[in-house]
């Protein structure tokens, strides 16, 4: 069974709450002090609804394959990367199965000794 180290999986959940905080200070400070209200409004499908996915693969059980498991640390760190960038949140979002290629281009095209000390960055 493969799992994600406790180091990485302690740099996303680190990283997630920061940009969480970051992203709420921004939207009540976009309301209250220059009265834009679009950052609040798009705060749910933005941040809080990218927060809950990362939440539940983080939650999911160890995987058998490593394949399996560089797929869901690739999707936690695009979903990271759509927590962290509002401003291309909308087409981060809508290249979702580019985690999944560049996965599958890494199982199966990168030589060996590469691939071993890469995976080792995350794979316990």
């Amino acid at each position: 069974m493969f799992e994600i180290r406790r180091p990485a999986r302690i740099a996303v959940i680190t990283t997630a709450v920061a940009a969480f905080i970051w992203r709420g200070y921004d939207a009540l400070h976009s309301l209250l002090v220059l009265g834009i209200e679009d950052p609040l409004l798009k705060f749910p499908l933005t941040v809080i609804f990218p927060a809950i996915l990362i939440a539940i693969v983080l939650s999911m059980k160890p995987t058998r394959t490593r394949e399996g498991l560089l797929m869901k640390f690739g999707t936690l760190l695009h979903l990271l990367l759509i927590l962290c960038i509002p401003h291309f949140a909308l087409h981060l979002a809508l290249g979702f199965p580019f985690v999944f290629l560049t996965v599958e281009l890494f199982e199966t095209r990168m030589p060996e000794n590469i691939k071993a000390s890469l995976s080792k960055l995350v794979i316990s």
